[in-house]
């Protein structure tokens, strides 16, 4: 499984951003306001990050020894969630970070001001899922870089 890179991050954080400004400026040219973040997506980013570093956890303790218990397939599980953690987090990031960047210039009118801080907001609740993924990853990196399972995933000769 290929590691996390920040070039494929920051792209998924660029494309994003620049869908999220369309949109902001689209409703902006056409007279409305753009719709309002709703406050789940803070909340949702943060206990999904949460949960990707509990999930991870119980890894690094079994890369340590202290968990023998563990199965490969929840260990590999784990590290697809945390990869999928950080780059759901830079899009999220991205798209209200851009959305936010588009609102920035109407400052002045109070609704649209409202809907550029809730915007804010979830581009740091974005941020923080991006690094509780990057941190779980981290957590469950092996020394070794092949994909083949510890426990001898070719089959037993039959005798």
């Amino acid at each position: 499984m290929a590691h996390l890179t920040w070039k494929r991050l920051g792209l998924v954080g660029v494309i994003s951003g620049l869908a999220g400004w369309l949109v902001a400026r689209l409703a902006l040219s056409r007279g409305g306001t753009p719709l309002a973040v709703p406050w789940t997506v803070e909340f949702v980013c943060v206990a999904a990050g949460v949960t990707a570093l509990v999930m991870a956890w119980s890894v690094r303790q079994y890369k340590r020894g202290k968990r023998p218990e563990l199965s490969g397939l929840r260990a590999a599980r784990t590290v697809v969630f945390a990869q999928a953690s950080a780059f759901a987090g830079a899009a999220v990031a991205g798209a209200y970070g851009g959305y936010a960047l588009a609102l920035a210039d109407t400052w002045q009118h109070a609704p649209r001001r409202e809907t550029a801080i809730t915007a804010i907001l979830a581009a740091v609740a974005g941020l923080v899922l991006l690094v509780c993924g990057l941190i779980a990853e981290h957590w469950c990196k092996t020394d070794r870089h092949d994909d083949e399972d510890d426990h001898g995933s070719s089959p037993v000769p039959a005798h």
